[in-house]
């Protein structure tokens, strides 16, 4: 028993996780799923069909979005429910968080890793709930930004291997590295820009250093590429941006769009994943300084904080930032540096140590933020995940390197302390949430098939802690009452506050 000592905390990661999800339920575009089998009611016919479901996803495809196969296996998934989704992300979160112990380490955890494996899992825990509410406690965004992101480091691992001389030649498993490659190509665009990104790199180093570049490397790419071309060139999205609501956003210049946008990627930076900034700044100021023994890395750990401080009232920076070049200014300027901060830092280490992979996490942390500058979806949220498993794996690789150990067990078991009181806020909300979403269910199976009459449903207790409430829009509302097979006569209304 001893030997899998490293997998334990893996084991109590995947019970904390199914512990709040069994308080999560349908959530916005879950019900659109469940219910049209896509965005849009074109095709609601029973039973369903596995071809009602390609057709319409087919239809999404040319009209409203790239992501077929996310699609379809959401669709798969919430068609009786939420139940089997509450088993299977807990299965697959945790089946990331191995992928990203693999993707540091290149081996799976073992007895001496515990203390590595406590960090990774319990820093999930640190995700704030704006992030965490629309991803890992919310089915349709868990298969948009969580689960992709197994696919996509299943392909680096492949890459890091090779960099380690420890080449994957068994034929099944370079099937299954191909089809995530192919899978993480056509998932969701922020991720699939970042893997080509980080593929093209890796490529050019290969190129660069003229090490030889084998034939099944060029076959990972070509299949990782063909699946971002089916995702970049769908019809669709690019129909979607045409829509009234984004008419304003079209209008813009190039220019016009990036002075708009940058500021939004940098907040969510700075404020929603401030946690992870400041572990990955310190830590690789610590090991600058380990490295050079020169005290002037040590600074770089106040670059982080001089955003909080200037965003405190006492300093009474709103005002002066609007009268110099908008509200943005601070922002923009503090994230900017934060981002060169982290890049160089880790660049750095790369060059002393002689290892470009601390340089790739840096990049893959900061880059897939600043790839949403181009799309006017920039306030964070289910979209500020996908850095964070970068983060967390340049964390776990500076902290193994990181000789202070002195401290070394003390600050994981604050850290888990931590993530312990987050787990139970998170499950304490979550199960009172759940009593309201069951009142509700209970009273719309009642009104089932009733005509001009009204339906009063409880507001949810701390809707903080939903992926959506159901009234916060008018096509949430519309997929909600289609859900329950609610005839349009019927009105639904929600008590003041």
């Amino acid at each position: 028993m001893q030997r899998y000592i490293g997998h334990l905390p893996f084991l109590i990661f995947f019970f904390g996780i199914w512990g709040i999800n069994q308080f999560t339920f349908l959530y916005g575009d879950d019900f659109r799923y469940a219910t049209y089998l896509g965005l849009e009611p074109n095709i609601y016919e029973h039973p369903i069909t596995l071809y009602q479901i390609i057709q319409t996803q087919l239809h999404d495809y040319l009209h409203m979005n790239g992501r077929l196969i996310v699609n379809i296996l959401t669709i798969l998934t919430l068609q009786g429910g939420i139940e089997l989704w509450r088993w299977m992300n807990p299965i697959l979160v945790t089946v990331l968080a191995y992928t990203m112990f693999y993707l540091v380490f290149a081996r799976f955890p073992q007895r001496k890793d515990l203390v590595l494996a406590t960090l990774i899992t319990s820093l999930f825990f640190f995700i704030q709930i704006v992030i965490f509410k629309q991803t890992l406690a919310y089915a349709t965004g868990a298969f948009n930004y969580v689960y992709p992101m197994i696919f996509l480091f299943a392909t680096l691992i492949y890459f890091r291997k090779q960099d380690l001389g420890e080449p994957i030649t068994a034929k099944w498993k370079y099937a299954l590295v191909l089809l995530s490659s192919f899978l993480a190509g056509w998932s969701q665009e922020q991720i699939s820009s970042i893997g080509l990104l980080l593929l093209v790199i890796w490529f050019i180093k290969q190129k660069w250093l003229k090490k030889k570049i084998q034939i099944w490397d060029w076959l990972l790419f070509i299949s990782y590429f063909i699946g971002t071309l089916f995702l970049f060139l769908a019809p669709g999205p690019w129909l979607r941006a045409q829509m009234p609501g984004l008419e304003s956003y079209n209008q813009l210049s190039f220019l016009a769009k990036i002075k708009k946008t940058l500021p939004e990627v940098l907040h969510f930076f700075l404020y929603q994943q401030s946690i992870f900034m400041i572990f990955v700044i310190v830590l690789s100021a610590i090991l600058c300084y380990q490295i050079s023994k020169k005290v002037h890395f040590v600074l770089f750990i106040c670059v982080p904080l001089i955003a909080f401080i200037f965003s405190t009232p006492l300093c009474n920076t709103g005002q002066i930032a609007s009268f110099v070049t908008g509200n943005h200014l601070l922002t923009t300027g503090m994230g900017l540096i934060t981002a060169l901060s982290i890049i160089g830092l880790n660049a750095y280490i790369s060059w002393k140590e002689d290892n470009n992979f601390y340089l790739v996490l840096a990049l893959g942390f900061i880059l897939i933020n600043l790839i949403m500058i181009f799309t006017p979806s920039t306030f964070g949220g289910r979209v500020a995940f996908p850095a964070i498993p970068f983060a967390i794996c340049l964390i776990t690789l500076l902290w193994s390197n990181i000789q202070f150990r002195v401290f070394y067990v003390p600050i994981v078991w604050i850290l888990v302390i931590c993530a312990l009181f987050n787990i139970t806020i998170f499950f304490r909300e979550y199960q009172l949430n759940a009593k309201i979403h069951l009142e509700r269910e209970h009273i719309m199976t009642q009104y089932k098939g009733q005509k001009n009459t009204v339906i009063t449903l409880p507001l949810l207790r701390n809707k903080q802690y939903a992926g959506y409430e159901i009234h916060d829009y008018s096509w949430a509302l519309r997929a909600y009452r289609d859900y329950y097979r609610i005839d349009n006569s019927v009105k639904i209304i929600f008590p003041a506050k």
